[in-house]
């Protein structure tokens, strides 16, 4: 079993972990990299497997996305393990205090599909908060589950990166100025690219890249930022007008590698 040496806080504060291995998900078919109790840094499949993204055409509320996304992978034949990544959208961001209360639902879902190692999450997991347009309840827009691969080459999921610190501090507390949007942005760039070589990747080998803030970032695609990633650029990144869910979280910053991505009505 590999080993990886990091520090890494996930957002209730209260966890800083070193020298964790890598969590098999035998009955889902994927490794974790852990990163704390309310979600995994990252995940790959085995061999043989890679990962499929949903696309939910109209988004459901948690609770029902849960029962959607139950039967979705009954119907296809695959267990309640192999869901390994869901993103979603909140109405504002959270104070320290509600992010608790928020995920107390969350872990007793996971402990029922068995995704729970632990005090360590198994699912790729973001929480945005959208500038425009928010939905009226946290909702669910997109998930993601391992499947038999049906060609060659490597996917891999990535929770969102915010630009909260070690700490569980923002990075430039307080601060949107020009100088401190790039430092947020510089800090979300450095720890992915940190968790893809965890991972044994580069951002090279990521498929899609999303990016989410609200003040302007100066010089966002010259070298010192964006234009750091290299080819991946070429292909575009997707970029949103909103907030990490955490209050006085300014960036957030998303990478995967996907060759199948569905787009599923809910109704």
């Amino acid at each position: 079993m590999a080993i990886f040496f990091f520090d890494q806080s996930d957002f209730l504060g209260n966890r800083i972990m070193s020298a964790l291995h890598m969590i098999e998900n035998r009955p889902g078919n994927y490794k974790i990299l852990p990163g704390g109790a309310a979600y995994c840094s990252g995940i790959i499949p085995d061999e043989g497997f890679e990962v499929v993204r949903v696309q939910l055409q109209s988004w459901l509320p948690l609770e029902e996305a849960y029962r959607f996304i139950e039967a979705h992978l009954e119907r296809i034949g695959r267990p309640a393990q192999a869901f390994c990544g869901i993103e979603m959208r909140v109405p504002a961001p959270l104070t320290f205090n509600d992010w608790s209360t928020f995920n107390l639902p969350y872990f007793e879902q996971l402990r029922k599909w068995e995704l729970m190692f632990g005090d360590y999450s198994g699912v790729c997991r973001s929480n945005i908060a959208l500038a425009l347009y928010p939905p009226a309840k946290t909702s669910v827009c997109t998930f993601s589950y391992t499947v038999p691969a049906v060609s060659k080459g490597q996917t891999f999921l990535l929770s969102g990166q915010a630009d909260i610190g070690a700490n569980g501090k923002p990075i430039a507390d307080g601060d949107t100025s020009p100088a401190a949007m790039r430092q947020r942005t510089r800090y979300t760039i450095d720890t992915v690219g940190d968790t893809l070589n965890k991972l044994g990747f580069a951002w090279k080998d990521a498929t899609q890249i999303a990016l989410f803030h609200v003040h302007d970032i100066p010089d966002l695609w010259e070298p010192a930022l964006l234009g750091a990633v290299g080819t991946p650029i070429r292909g575009g990144v997707l970029v949103y007008r909103a907030r990490p869910p955490i209050a006085g979280g300014e960036v957030e910053l998303e990478a995967r590698a996907i060759r199948q991505e569905l787009v599923v009505a809910t109704d």
